[in-house]
């Protein structure tokens, strides 16, 4: 969702219209001069920055919403199947998972299970909005071995409903029925729904045409998603950010002799420069960010307004 929204320079276009060379201390060379060996080239030096600047910044940007809102980071966490002893009968299966989601919430698949009954090579196990015939969203590609398998996904989703499934007419897996919680609102085999932490809010697990998908998974309130969302507010921010990780990159760096136009001693001034200016716009950003519109994920700490009434 942040792709390019700043570059390095005009020579890429960004969304923002913001570039990081028009930051002051930064040039091109800088850039060039920071990459390191192991990096095949300049853009690869600026792609690790850039998603390094992305993860610190999200970082910061959740402390300053806990200054201002209550938030509810977890609002589920479930895991939906058990695995029977017979083979699934056929054709596209799995588990479909159905919430209606806050504005600024996710579904988190941590991992998968299935149960091969023999070694399986480049198993598909796919990831649909809705259902099979649905936008694929993820396909995770395995090797299988009989038995129980693990597979990693760690994967955010945005959509209100997600079908996890396989074609059973290509491998062979045991099937799976609903596990059983005491939480629930109603269950069966096939299908359950139980309360969320949202409102009134239900979710569900449907087994679809005999399972066969164990998924491990949370519904969480995503801060990346405000900041995707709301990217217009905070771009000023995230330009200091990226001057304040250039900065570090070059302090820390030992690429650069004491001849270097970019000092140490110059370096590290920027960088106090940076460290003020990002403070001030993201405290600016996060001040003019109200949330009305997901009271679930982010309650006010303070009135929003006051109305004074004459007698």
């Amino acid at each position: 969702m942040l792709e390019e929204y700043i570059t390095p320079s005009e020579a890429t276009p960004s969304r923002s219209g913001l570039y990081a060379n028009q930051l002051p201390g930064v040039t091109l060379q800088l850039l060039d001069d920071l990459t390191k060996d192991e990096q095949e080239d300049f853009q690869e030096f600026w792609n690790d920055l850039y998603a390094r600047t992305i993860l610190n910044f999200t970082d910061e940007v959740q402390a300053k919403l806990a200054d201002k809102f209550h938030i509810d980071l977890e609002l589920v966490s479930r895991e939906t199947s058990k695995f029977l002893t017979t083979s699934n009968s056929g054709g596209f299966s799995g588990v479909k998972l159905e919430y209606t989601l806050p504005k600024y919430g996710k579904v988190h698949v941590l991992t998968v299970e299935v149960y091969a009954n023999d070694d399986i090579e480049d198993a598909e196990i796919k990831f649909f909005d809705t259902d099979s015939g649905g936008a694929l969203i993820l396909t995770k590609t395995v090797d299988l071995e009989a038995g129980l398998n693990t597979i990693n996904v760690d994967t955010d989703f945005s959509v209100d409903k997600l079908f996890i499934g396989y074609d059973a007419d290509t491998f062979d897996l045991r099937g799976s029925e609903n596990k059983f919680f005491g939480t629930y609102n109603s269950w069966s085999k096939l299908s359950c729904t139980f309360p969320c932490c949202f409102g009134n809010s239900q979710g569900s697990a449907t087994q679809i045409n005999g399972g066969g998908i164990n998924a491990i998974y949370n519904v969480h309130c995503s801060i990346e998603k405000v900041i995707e969302q709301n990217i217009n507010i905070f771009k000023n921010a995230l330009w200091y950010r990226i001057g304040l990780e250039l900065m570090r990159e070059r302090i820390l760096s030992d690429r650069f002799n004491r001849w270097t136009t970019l000092t140490t001693e110059r370096a590290t001034e920027l960088q106090g420069i940076y460290i003020t200016e990002c403070e001030i716009k993201l405290s600016n950003s996060v001040r003019n960010l109200r949330m009305r519109e997901d009271p679930v994920c982010f309650n006010c700490k303070s009135s929003v307004y006051s109305v004074n009434q004459l007698p």
